[in-house]
């Protein structure tokens, strides 16, 4: 909208100069008033040659008394006009402080009645770029969000209603409201593959882990539609979270064949079974089992190579190491057998771990290190966030998601490579 903004300014001012042409002429007015003054004195010295000329002829006794007496006073008559019309024609020069009031007064009148006359009758909102007018803000979609859970609690029984608002949920994050607007439409997610899929991935999301519900959610999609393309994908995560290589790949495979060929989801996918294949350490073919080849790979974890990879560089350069203690006040409280999580965590983005690793009691303390090669989807790992946190919790069920009890530690915002990170299990919860 500069150009317009531009053009209207021009014509303003073309218009201010054209008004105030008349007033601005003060060398015309001074030339003027110097005419006016010399006039005022010729007629002067017009009008005196002349008296003296009537009282040397009354001397004289040319004019007798009478005819001198009226002479005399027309000549003071017209010496009376003619001042009156000599100051008319100067007037205008004189009044330069009024000319100038009236100049000043148009120049700041007419832009000022030139915006309010656009606001009145044009459009303004089109000086607003077209994408801040049409990309809604968080605050308002945070506040449409609002308006549909207000909706829904005074008309719970619109389970199309509670899919929306679940997935609006997701969308922004917020995994245990998402999750809550899921348990009210337990039988219609039951019944549908991609509704299965989402809420595992809430939960996954949630709790930093496919473990448990979450898996068997994408097990239950799977059964339902077997081409499902978020539970291929997040089943496909699982297995590369949990090292099982060739079946994550054997996931993704199935999922390269129901996804349009050549986009972008599917370059990512493909790039997704690169690093699979390389942690694997051998190529596995689309007809390929992916249970029997990796039952073939007993190390299937090294690479085939000794050599570094360049991708091996960059996991050890980008790898965050520390050492995990527990409290020696908490230490009664939690039992050699019980599972010990590890999260790496970006400091700002959504909860899911950029890396997980899973321990017991026992092995504490531990000394640690997490890397891209644990992160549970592709291309979202320790590399990809600027700072992240490292949480352990002890979990008395044994489950990723929280539970009563716990036992949890977290450490100061890190930057991705990091070393010497300390974390204290000192945390009991409720």
């Amino acid at each position: 909208m500069t150009p317009f903004l531009l053009a209207a300014a021009a014509l303003v001012l073309a218009v201010l100069l054209l008004l105030l042409r008349p007033w601005w002429r003060p060398l015309r007015s001074k030339r003027r008033t110097t005419s006016a003054d010399f006039s005022a004195q010729l007629n002067t010295t017009i009008h005196r040659d002349r008296l003296a000329e009537l009282d040397r002829d009354r001397a004289s006794g040319v004019l007798a008394a009478a005819d001198y007496a009226e002479a005399r006073e027309e000549l003071q008559r017209q010496l009376l006009d003619d001042t009156a019309a000599i100051e008319h024609v100067a007037a205008p020069g004189g009044n330069t402080q009024r000319r100038h009031g009236i100049a000043v007064a148009l120049a700041l009148l007419l832009p000022a009645s030139a915006v309010g006359l656009y606001a009145l009758l044009g459009t303004p909102a089109a000086l607003v770029a077209e994408t801040a007018r049409m990309q809604p803000g968080a605050t308002e979609m945070e506040a449409l969000v609002t308006q549909l859970a207000q909706k829904m609690e005074k008309n719970p029984d619109d389970p199309q209603g509670w899919v929306m608002l679940a997935r609006s949920y997701k969308a922004l994050g917020r995994w245990e409201e998402a999750e809550r607007a899921f348990a009210h439409i337990p039988q219609i997610v039951a019944q549908d593959a991609a509704l299965l899929a989402d809420r595992a991935e809430v939960l996954a999301q949630h709790a930093g882990s496919f473990e448990g519900e979450p898996r068997a959610l994408l097990a239950q999609a799977l059964r339902l539609d077997a081409n499902a393309t978020q539970a291929l994908l997040l089943s496909g995560v699982d297995a590369f979270e949990n090292k099982r290589y060739a079946v994550a790949i054997g996931y993704w495979q199935r999922l390269l064949k129901v996804i349009e060929p050549g986009s972008e989801n599917t370059k990512t996918i493909e790039a997704a079974i690169a690093r699979a294949r390389e942690r694997l350490g051998q190529k596995v073919g689309a007809g390929d089992d992916p249970e029997v080849v990796q039952s073939k790979a007993p190390n299937a974890e090294k690479p085939a190579s000794s050599a570094p990879s360049v991708d091996a560089k960059t996991l050890a350069r980008n790898a965050v190491s520390g050492r995990v203690e527990l409290a020696p006040a908490l230490r009664a409280k939690a039992a050699p057998e019980a599972t010990v999580f590890i999260f790496a965590r970006a400091v700002n983005g959504p909860r899911m771990p950029l890396a997980v690793k899973r321990v017991t009691v026992a092995d504490l303390p531990l000394d640690f290190s997490l890397d891209d090669s644990m992160a549970m989807q592709p291309g979202h790992g320790i590399s990809s966030a600027a700072e992240l946190r490292i949480e352990v919790r002890v979990s008395k069920s044994g489950q990723a998601m929280p539970g009563a009890g716990d036992l949890t530690g977290a450490s100061a915002p890190v930057r991705p490579g990091a070393k010497g990170v300390r974390v204290v299990i000192d945390t009991a919860g409720n």
